[in-house]
């Protein structure tokens, strides 16, 4: 039922065969720390402005190994785009139909980098030993545990052990040895050091959330001198100050809620699934995650490109969590995110 890494990777090598005009592979600097070679893809028309001056959308996927249904996702909506702009085929998501002849305009206008899976490792170790295994396979030296838990590993207050981060090698929220220590995550951070994105959503699974910063504190638009930059980071200790919020810019929360409610509603207009728009912290407290680094990199450094950063979790809660992470059924829960995902790459078309 889901494509082992291998059949990931043929599905992105066919596309670049077929469709060199759209497609564009991207090897990453970095092999998996079991050797596994890791490639991105690029999706952009040949029509339009030159590829650095469009908005640029990042869409990653796998990072938890145990989340099976979203690198298929991913690959199939990259099928399904190559598709609508080479044969002119509408795209059928449920009771959703995006029109080729829109999705053709958005892929003049944008530029589309696909990682549909951050952890090859974990994914194959996933769907040949223990199918709950969630973080990458690294050997924690000193201990009798293996793996780092990937979305807690970014450069993002790493190693405070607010809510769900850990330093103990043998949870699974274990944030690593340092700031992007792992070499799965040294590739998100390349694409994002390389390429203009102006959108990041790493797609995970589940709860029927999509998730905007910040994580690790509740949001407050008043006192900006209250942020992350002033607080110490590798203390394996929670953040300490009660009552803390972090800052964000008034006119940047109006945009995360904006652009969250659109995916909210395309999801919802497959099969009518209510996914809920919310700040991560309402989830539960977190540091070092994917998408709180996409936002943070141009508050920490204003040279940086502003990116705008999303998690998507796809598919429901439920009392059997083998269920949840990798359904015997997941093509709905595809259909509906792919919508969500299309949404995204409309609102980054518009500018």
């Amino acid at each position: 039922m889901y494509r082992t890494v291998a059949q990931l990777d043929t599905v992105v090598a066919q596309l670049v065969a077929t469709a060199p005009d759209l497609c564009t592979a991207l090897p990453l600097p970095q092999s998996s720390i079991q050797g596994t070679p890791v490639s991105a893809v690029r999706i952009a028309a040949p029509e339009g402005p030159p590829i650095d001056r469009r908005p640029g959308v990042l869409l990653i996927g796998g990072a938890h190994a145990r989340e099976l249904m979203n690198p298929d996702l991913l690959v199939e909506l990259a099928v399904d785009l190559v598709a609508a702009y080479r044969n002119g085929t509408d795209v059928v998501l449920g009771n959703r139909t995006w029109p080729a002849a829109q999705l053709r305009v958005m892929l003049d206008a944008v530029a589309l980098y696909l990682l549909p899976c951050v952890n090859p490792d974990g994914r194959t170790y996933v769907m040949t030993v223990d199918d709950m295994w969630r973080k990458n396979r690294r050997d924690n030296p000193g201990t009798r545990c293996d793996g780092v838990d990937l979305n807690r590993n970014a450069d993002i207050l790493w190693g405070v052990t607010e809510g769900q981060t850990s330093c103990a090698p043998c949870t699974d929220i274990y944030c690593g040895s340092g700031a992007f220590s792992e070499p799965e995550n040294k590739n998100v951070k390349h694409l994002l050091d390389t390429y203009r994105v102006d959108h990041f959503v790493d797609v995970h699974s589940f709860s029927e959330l999509v998730i905007y910063p910040w994580g690790h504190a509740a949001n407050q638009t008043t006192d900006p001198a209250q942020n992350f930059r002033t607080l110490p980071t590798g203390t394996c200790r929670p953040l300490g100050k009660p009552g803390y919020a972090e800052y964000i810019a008034p006119d940047d929360l109006a945009e995360f809620r904006k652009v969250a409610q659109r995916i909210v509603d395309e999801i919802a207009a497959v099969r009518g699934r209510r996914y809920s728009p919310e700040p991560g912290m309402t989830l539960y407290p977190t540091t070092g995650t994917h998408s709180d680094y996409a936002w943070s990199r141009h508050l920490a450094d204003p040279a940086l490109h502003k990116t705008y950063g999303y998690t998507i979790e796809t598919g429901p809660s439920g009392d059997d969590a083998r269920e949840a992470f990798h359904p015997r059924d997941p093509e709905p829960i595809k259909r509906e995110a792919e919508s969500g995902l299309l949404a995204l790459l409309q609102v980054a078309a518009a500018g």
